[in-house]
This record gives C-alpha cells, structure tokens and sequence, in this order.
C-alpha cells in the first residue's frame, strides 16, 4: 500500500490575511515583503486661483514634490512589482483655509478615486474624514481652526471592501468639481489650501 502524500506547507494566518486583502490576484507569499504603511500625496492651490477638477490631482506630477508631500516616486502609478490593498481614504487640509473657501469646496466637489478609466470611489468630501489634525484649537490670533471630523483612528473613514491597486495599473485622485471655485485672494484674507489623500493601507513591494 502506497504511503499517503505528505502534506505541503500551510499559510501562517498572518500570509492568509495578506493573501485575502488583496483578493489573490497581486501578492506572491515569500516573494513579496508586505507593511501597514501609507500612500500618499499633497495639492497645493494658492489665494486667488481657481480649484478646478484638473487642478486638483493627486498622485500625479509627483517627481517635483518632496517626500513631505508624497511618497509616490512615479505619477500614477506604483513602480513594478509594487502593489496596494486601500483599506481607508483619508482626506486632509491644512486648517488654516479661509471658511468660505471651504464651504465652497466641501459643497462645490466631490473626491474620485480612479483606477485605470473607473472610478471606485465618489463621494462628499465630508465622508472622508482623516480621524487626525488639530482639533478645535483656537489660533494666538483668536482664529478657529476647523477639521474634516474628529481626530483619532476610530473616526476616519474605513471601507468594509477593500480597493486594490494592481500591478502597474494606472491610478490617481481629483476633486470633481462641476464648476470651477476661484479661492479668495490673499488681500482679501485667503490663504488658498493645501490638502492631503492619504491611502491608509497595506503596502506590497519586492523582498530586497
């Protein structure tokens, strides 16, 4: 009687977590180092110039920014054989904007997440609170600071599925703007705004 085939190496439940995050189409076990780390990119829009949906791209014209500003070596996409889980879009500005203006823009756009031609995710702005920032501070000039929600990891916003970013696929961000919103210029009061996606998430690149 023939002996019964030994049986061949199991996933450690840390690799099978991995392995299901990315659906199982991008991420090889052992060939693969894999970290809870972010994307992310920064667009700048100073006083008195129009915020526009082409104006306000991200992870794209990257090579002029610093790492401050991204972590993204090449627009619109991630450099062969890197992949990304998105597990939370968490979308930030700096809290100095004049009030108007960001009534404006929470009210006049949209944010767009698009992997190759198809848009995964559309929504308010409002909808993709950071859970981070300064929290109802009141400035030594007595200027109030406002957030996109509470800061803190419990109130940023999760998605229950996850958004994969393949192999050299092609993807950036915007924000969908019907109209354009020209910001209030800086003799005015503006400070025109500086905002930030992060793609919180599980980060695939090569085992060096």
């Amino acid at each position: 009687m023939a002996a019964a085939p030994m049986p061949g190496p199991t996933l450690s439940s840390q690799q099978a977590y991995i392995l299901d995050q990315f659906n199982g189409q991008t991420y090889e076990p052992n060939k693969m180092d894999v970290q809870h780390t972010p994307l992310y990119d920064t667009v700048t829009i100073a006083a008195g110039n129009p915020l526009t949906t082409s104006t306000s791209q991200y992870f794209v014209a990257v090579s002029t920014k610093t790492i401050a500003q991204t972590n993204v070596q090449t627009s619109k996409k991630l450099d062969a054989p890197e992949a990304f889980t998105v597990k939370s879009f968490r979308w930030f500005y700096q809290q100095n904007i004049l009030l108007a203006d960001l009534y404006a823009i929470m009210t006049g756009s949209v944010l767009e997440f698009v992997i190759g031609n198809k848009v995964y995710q559309r929504g308010p702005l409002w909808v993709y609170n950071p859970g981070g920032g300064i929290f109802a501070a009141i400035t030594n000039t007595s200027a109030t600071i406002y957030n996109n929600g509470t800061p803190g990891r419990n109130a940023m916003h999760v998605l229950a599925i996850n958004v994969v970013i393949d192999n050299q696929a092609s993807f950036y961000a915007q924000l969908n703007c019907p109209s354009s919103i020209t910001l209030t210029a800086a003799n005015a009061g503006g400070t025109g705004i500086t905002s930030q996606l992060v793609l919180d998430g599980l980060y695939a690149r090569g085992v060096q």
